[in-house]
This record gives structure tokens, sequence and C-alpha cells, in this order.
């Protein structure tokens, strides 16, 4: 395993320029893994990327940095692999987790329906996306145009805001609830809730694992954290 990289830099700023903000250590300026100038159009995003960097000690931590490896990602993967990445988030959306009731477990198909029912409403009233729901696990063929209309969503979306939106829907398995966390009709909280609802209500019913329950509130923190970035993206 290699060792931890260690802080070189003593000084920490920012500087505006043509191509946007700049994070500069010991007035040099930041570039991601492979090279590219970490340039942002909003002043509150690169200030809080400062203050990760500057808050690095002897050793630098990427697990302490998440808004900065947000957008690495965007510069790093969905910029170079655009097409590809909304590829794969469409992957979701037809096969739209929400869909999929478990029948034979009455109380968790309740749950799913009071729940799930309310976040594919949303999506039909403020996007108008159709989707099928099924009692089963067999494989539901969405209606194309909603497919359509998700790429629409995602091809009107920044390269920045597009990698935000991807960890959402990725850690949430869902397209519409990642979709709502962004929008703000779902908090983080509720959000983590509503995708992993049948795992939770398992673990009321049977209990859980020290384990498990490190995982769930490892993808919940980084929910949280990714809504905290796309917000900064919103401030100029």
């Amino acid at each position: 395993m290699a060792s931890p990289a260690k802080r070189f830099w003593k000084t920490t700023s920012m500087v505006k320029g043509d191509e946007g903000w700049m994070v500069h250590l010991d007035q040099r300026p930041v570039k991601t893994p492979a090279g590219y100038p970490l340039a942002l159009r909003g002043e509150a995003l690169a200030e809080y990327i400062l203050r990760e960097w500057d808050a690095q000690e002897e050793h630098i931590n990427p697990a302490t940095m998440p808004m900065f490896r947000y957008v690495v990602t965007a510069i790093d993967r969905v910029t170079p692999q655009r097409g590809d990445v909304i590829d794969q988030i469409l992957g979701y959306t037809k096969n739209e987790m929400l869909c999929y009731r478990t029948p034979e477990q009455a109380e968790l198909a309740e749950e799913q329906n009071r729940h799930w029912q309310p976040c594919l409403d949303w999506a039909k009233q403020n996007y108008d996306l159709s989707f099928e729901v099924s009692t089963g696990i067999m494989p539901i063929n969405q209606p194309e145009g909603s497919v359509t209309l998700a790429a629409n969503i995602l091809t009107n979306m920044d390269d920045f805001r597009l990698a935000g939106v991807f960890n959402l829907i990725s850690i949430s398995g869902s397209f519409v609830v990642g979709l709502a966390i962004t929008d703000g009709k779902l908090s983080p909280q509720e959000g983590f809730e509503v995708a992993f609802l049948e795992e939770l209500w398992q673990a009321k019913k049977w209990g859980s694992d020290e384990e498990a329950e490190d995982r769930r509130n490892r993808l919940k923190q980084d929910m949280i954290e990714t809504k905290q970035y796309l917000s900064l993206l919103e401030i100029a």
C-alpha cells in the first residue's frame, strides 16, 4: 500500500483568472490527477475546496476532501466520457428501482407504496416521467418516452452538475430519488430512507450488524455531501 502523500505547501490562496476561480498552493494552481486545471465558475465552491486543502495536516487525506473529489470526477471522468456517463445513468431510468414492489411481504409492500409512489407521482408532475410499476422481480420495459425525457434532462446539465447527480443516482440506485434530492423534493436523509427502505425495514425487523450500519452511514454521508456540493454549484 502506498504511503499517503505529505503536505508540501505552506500557504493556500484563491485566484480568479480567465478560466474561473482556482485554488493555489504556494502560488501554484491545483490540478486534477489527470493534469487538468481545477477551474471553477463559482467562488463559494472554490472557497470550500480551498478550506479542504488548507485543513490538511502532515499527510493529505482525500477522505476529508469531498468537494475536491466531486470536482475531480466532473473534470477527469465526466467531461471526457460524458456520453458514457449519461448512458450509465439511463440504465437506472430503464430499471427504475421504485417500480418493483414486494407482494409476498404485505407490510413491506405497503411501506414501498407509501414512500415510493409519491416520488413517482412527483416525477410525473414535474418532469412528465411515467413509469410502469410491477409486483415482482421480472424486468419492466419502461416507456421509451420517459427514457428520452430523462436523457434530455441529463443532456441539459453541465459536467459539474452531472457529476453530482450521477453520484446520487448511483448511491440510491434510483434515477427518481437522485433527481428528487437534486431538486430539493427530498432531503438527503429522506432520499436515503426511500432508497434503502427495504434494507432498513429488514434491519428493523430482524436486526442489523455493525458492519452494515457503518456502510449505510457512509452512504448517507456521501449523499449529504453530494447535495452540499450541488448546492455550492448554484452559488455564483
